[in-house]
């Protein structure tokens, strides 16, 4: 999901994606110490993510608006 998709969604809807990212990421590195792990980049992927969504967030909170075309 690209920046774009997210900034159109409504802040309860990323409050939840990132809720269930943060478990899956919980998940995953659980299943890390006791089995074969699958995607080493996974979790990280998904922090990313996460953090990208806190982000906007934030810039609503703050009243910031990007991606707008400057005149």
């Amino acid at each position: 999901m690209n920046v774009t998709e997210l900034r159109q969604k409504p802040a309860d809807d990323l409050r939840r994606e990132i809720a269930a990212a943060e478990r899956e990421i919980w998940k995953i590195k659980f299943q890390r110490g006791s089995e074969k792990a699958g995607d080493p980049n996974k979790v990280r992927t998904m922090r990313r993510q996460v953090a990208r969504m806190q982000t906007l967030l934030r810039e609503r909170e703050l009243g910031i608006e990007r991606g707008a075309k400057k005149s």
